[in-house]
């Protein structure tokens, strides 16, 4: 009886431990014990995980404070992990990868290295405490952070004590890096991590001060590789190394050196700057030497500043990015413009990252003035991984709202929460509406309904229709002299209001829609009886000479009636004032009065020294100057040639239908095709002095519309799907013809 009871026992034992340890395990937040919060600190991890068998998927979810790169069995599997901190002022984002290629049977060694940057930025909200979190199914094995990994503060990575820190705006700090005390083969599987501490568990997912985990929905960055150059170019004790084009960067070299030898590392964008972007320092161990430096620079060059006695014997560099395909094309028969798309083009893609900003070398920083221009440039000239980072902005935007009700930017907001009034009118006006008609995401449109309601209600506009002006932290309007700010704010927010009413008819509040539209329709009144002149629109309060700007809203949001584009345009062609930011709405402006040449002439003046200078991006404003010569904002005729030129834009949400009405001009040869959520969209145009030939592929579900104009002869229509006049929309210009998706081939003549 007693034997009985002890078996029983024993299997009740067993049983009980096996309960035990087949329940979920909570990961934990690890930090270091004696950490105090200063900046630019970086730690080494390690953990040990034995697999029976490898499993076809592990995915692994991770977050860290700041970013993180993590190696597996020695292989780098996820460079620069983890967007900048910031979904909304509380939380924290996280990254979920699947690592599965990168195991073994057997031991395997999970090694990650993280930067805390332990500094607030224009585009990062700072936690004050370094903090990593991971939690892994490894086939039937979870595998968390928890105590029983190791950690070490690496002190090879350090402050730059001399000089300018850099620029305030960034979250990211200089870095020196000191290699007689860096830790070799730390990530190698038979590295002996006994000297290193237990880590400190901070609390489980939830706790503060990182609170919830919001996971990332932008890829992975695109890795180019390791490039390096043979060519390098030595003046005395500088050596540069000359990259292809202005990117995002990191960059290695090989040198022999002696112990506390100097490296300093810069590129030509420090130099040209007036503000100080990010810069490295490497101070030498003894012997020849290896150094891939992580954190990313941007510029045409890279300068190696080399110590007395530093030999560089070999350089190169990583080129990194947002994960996204620059499949858009457009080419047409006229060198200047292919040239200014080329920099348009570099511009855009080098103002993409964690978040969209306005620079990659001052500021890093979510201006919406800035998003709203490259996202339109974005929905054409990129794939549609492109759309993630859109949506991430505009989420980001509306969960940052105070509590007053005030939207402000740029966010993720760390060290500036000041409001923008005009820049938040265009982020609803036309970030919110173009995001909605290129992509169709009608969750995400529809998401920021109360957001948008509760910022327009804190404006107030008068029983006449005059919009009121609203103060904010930075009254901005655009750089430069002569701007009728007040004329501004009337088109902005009549534009917003219409994006409010279009949502609020989405959700089905029909009685805040038609609220909207009458105040919208007030507004237009208003301006048109009060403000316009012989000379253009004029608010009355302004006594400067009239403005460009202005004026060329009061077309793009429609207050302007038809009547009135003559004196527009003279206007537009005898005044500049504007900057690259507003220049952009002014062509828009052109195109849609149906001026096109005058608006390719703008163009072929305004941005005349830009495309004649060796650099490859756009500046900031048109004067050269020691301004950013990477601006976000100034690659605004990108969008426009896809838009008015090729006439491409979408008339139902998503490309579901849209128009092609090429407007070329005096061009005889104009191709051009993007990406849509539909599939891709592609147009050749051929033209002699009588013949127009169009090829054009409509992808599925979704239908085109094209004009041909009325006095055309011998029209041939042929496609592999249906075709339809529409009788209803011909005007004294055009028939219009609406075709199903597939191949289209449409020639017609047209009368001398």
């Amino acid at each position: 009886m007693k034997f009985t009871k002890l078996i029983f026992t024993i299997v009740l034992f067993a049983y009980s431990c096996s309960s035990i340890a087949s329940q979920p395990q909570e990961p934990k937040w690890l930090t270091i014990s004696n950490f105090k919060h200063s900046p630019n600190q970086w730690y080494n991890l390690r953990k040990e995980v034995v697999l029976n068998d490898v499993p076809e998927k592990t995915t692994v979810k991770i977050a860290a404070d700041s970013k993180y790169w993590l190696w597996i069995n020695g292989k780098l599997a996820i460079y620069e992990g983890m967007v900048k901190r910031g979904p909304n002022p509380e939380d924290t984002y996280y990254d979920e990868v699947d690592i599965a290629k990168y195991l073994q049977k057997g031991k395997n060694t999970i090694a990650v290295l993280v930067w805390y940057f332990g500094r607030e930025g224009f585009s990062h909200n700072d936690s004050k405490k370094f903090g990593f979190i991971f939690n892994g199914k490894f086939g039937d094995q979870q595998v968390v952070s928890d105590a029983s990994w190791k950690i070490i503060r690496n002190k090879s990575y350090q402050d730059i004590k001399e000089g300018k820190p850099a620029n305030y705006r960034l979250a990211e700090g200089n870095v020196n890096y000191v290699a007689s005390v860096g830790i070799s083969s730390w990530q190698q599987t038979n590295f002996d991590d006994s000297s290193w501490e237990t880590p400190l568990e901070a609390g489980v997912e939830g706790a503060a001060p990182w609170n919830n985990l919001v996971k990332r929905e932008i890829p992975q960055w695109k890795d180019f590789g390791l490039t390096k150059v043979a060519d390098l170019e030595r003046y005395g004790n500088r050596v540069i190394l000359k990259l292809p084009y202005n990117m995002q960067f990191s960059y290695w070299f090989k040198i022999k050196a002696k112990e506390g030898d100097v490296v300093n590392i810069t590129s030509d964008s420090f130099e040209w700057l007036n503000d100080t972007p990010i810069r490295a320092k490497y101070v030498a161990k003894e012997g020849i030497q290896e150094y891939e430096h992580f954190p990313w620079m941007s510029g045409h060059e890279i300068y190696f500043d080399l110590g007395p006695g530093v030999e560089l014997i070999e350089a190169g560099y990583r080129e990194t990015g947002y994960n996204s395909e620059m499949d858009g094309k457009f080419v047409i028969d006229d060198s200047y413009m292919m040239r200014l798309l080329e920099k348009a083009n570099r511009t855009l893609y080098l103002n993409m990252r964690d978040t969209y900003f306005d620079c990659p070398d001052r500021e890093r920083a979510q201006w919406w003035g800035d998003l709203v221009l490259l996202m339109e440039e974005s929905f054409y000239a990129l794939d549609n991984s492109a759309n993630a980072l859109s949506r991430k902005a505009i989420k980001e935007l509306v969960d940052w709202q105070k509590d007053s009700g005030v939207l402000f930017a740029p966010i993720p907001a760390g060290n500036w929460d000041k409001e923008l009034p005009q820049q938040m009118l265009a982020a609803i006006a036309l970030g919110f509406s173009n995001y909605y008609k290129y992509t169709g995401d009608l969750e995400t449109y529809t998401y920021v309904y109360p957001h948008v309601k509760k910022y327009l209600n804190l404006w107030t506009i008068d029983a006449n229709g005059h919009v009121n002006f609203k103060d904010g932290g930075w009254n901005w309007s655009d750089w430069g002299e002569q701007i009728d700010s007040e004329l501004l704010e009337q088109a902005w927010y009549y534009m917003a209001l219409k994006t409010y009413a279009d949502i609020a008819e989405k959700i089905g509040n029909r009685t805040e829609q038609q609220k909207a539209l009458k105040t919208a329709s007030r507004i237009k009144k208003f301006v048109n009886e009060n403000y316009w002149a012989n000379q253009g629109y004029k608010s009355t309060d302004y006594k400067e000479e009239i403005d460009d700007r202005g004026n060329a809203m009061m077309v793009v949001s429609g207050i302007a009636t038809p009547d009135k584009y003559d004196t527009i345009g003279v206007l537009l062609k005898d005044i500049r004032h504007s900057s690259p930011y507003m220049d952009k709405y002014e062509l828009d402006a052109l195109f849609l009065m149906g001026k096109s040449k005058q608006a390719l002439t703008r163009i072929k003046t305004r941005y005349k020294a830009m495309v004649d200078s060796d650099l490859s991006t756009l500046w900031e404003l048109f004067d050269y100057g020691n301004w950013s010569y990477n601006h976000g904002w100034s690659g605004g005729p990108l969008s426009i040639m896809y838009k008015y030129v090729a006439g491409i834009v979408p008339l139902k949400a998503g490309f579901e239908q849209f128009q092609i009405f090429p407007e070329p001009i005096n061009y005889k040869n104009l191709e051009c095709s993007f990406s849509t959520i539909k599939g891709k969209i592609a147009l050749k145009y051929l033209a002699s002095e009588k013949n127009k030939t169009m090829e054009i592929s409509v992808p599925k579900e979704s239908e085109a519309i094209i004009r041909v104009p009325v006095n055309a002869e011998s029209l041939e229509l042929e496609g592999e799907g249906k075709y339809l006049l529409l009788e209803d929309r011909k005007d004294d210009q055009y028939n219009y013809y609406s075709l199903s998706s597939g191949q289209w081939l449409v020639k017609f003549s047209t009368l001398l």
